[in-house]
C-alpha cells in the first residue's frame, strides 16, 4: 500500500507548480526633454511581507534610506529590466541604481535607465520587467506608465500594453507584459 501511495504521489507531484514569492508594485516614468528621450525611471515597491522579512538585513538609517549593499537581491533585479529604444537594447550595466528607502512598511527602490537619444517620428520604446525563473513578480498595467509632466513639449505617443506571447518561461505557462511606445 505504501508503494502505491508513493507512486501516486510522485505522478501527481509533476502537475504541481509553485508561484512567485517576491512581489513588486511597479511604476515607470518616461523622462523627455526637447524631443529627446532622456531615459526611463523605474520605481519598484517591495511587498510588505518581504520587506518585513528583510528589514534586519536592510538596516535603514534614521531617515529610512537603505544602502545599495544591504539589498541582497538587488543584483537579480537588474537582469529583469528589459528596455529597448530604436533597436538598441539596454543591458544591466546601463541601469543606474538611484536610491532605496523604507516608506509605509515597504521597500522602495529607484532605478534610472539613461537613453539620451533624439525622439523622431516613429521612434519606438519597449519596456518589460520579468524574471524567467518566476520567483520575482512585477505588478504593472497600462496606468503604471507615465510621461514626465515637467516637459513643456507636446510629445504625442501611442502606448500599446500587451502580453508578449512570443516569449514563454516557467514551464511555458507565463509570458511577460510589455509596453510599446511609438512616438508620433
Amino acid at each position: 500500500m505504501k508503494r502505491i501511495f508513493f507512486i501516486l504521489f510522485f505522478i501527481f507531484s509533476f502537475n504541481i507548480f509553485s508561484h512567485p514569492h517576491v512581489f513588486f508594485e511597479t511604476a515607470l516614468t518616461l523622462k523627455t526633454d526637447n524631443k529627446k528621450m532622456e531615459g526611463v525611471e523605474i520605481q519598484l515597491i517591495l511587498d510588505e511581507l518581504n520587506t518585513k522579512l528583510n528589514r534586519k538585513v536592510l538596516k535603514p538609517d534614521k531617515d529610512m534610506n537603505v544602502e545599495k549593499g544591504n539589498i541582497v537581491f538587488l543584483k537579480h533585479l537588474y537582469k529583469h529590466i528589459k528596455i529597448k529604444y530604436n533597436n538598441k537594447t539596454y543591458k544591466e550595466n546601463d541601469i543606474i541604481f538611484e536610491q532605496a528607502k523604507l516608506e509605509d512598511d515597504s521597500l522602495e527602490i529607484y532605478f534610472f535607465v539613461p537613453i539620451d537619444e533624439k525622439i523622431d517620428k516613429n521612434s519606438k520604446l519597449t519596456i518589460a520587467l520579468y524574471d524567467t525563473k518566476y520567483y520575482y513578480n512585477y505588478d504593472y498595467d497600462l496606468s503604471s506608465l507615465r510621461m514626465d509632466k515637467s516637459n513643456k513639449n507636446d510629445l504625442k505617443a501611442k502606448v500599446k500594453f500587451f502580453t508578449n506571447d512570443k516569449i514563454k518561461f516557467y514551464f511555458n505557462l507565463v509570458s511577460p507584459d510589455e509596453y510599446e511606445v511609438t512616438f508620433e
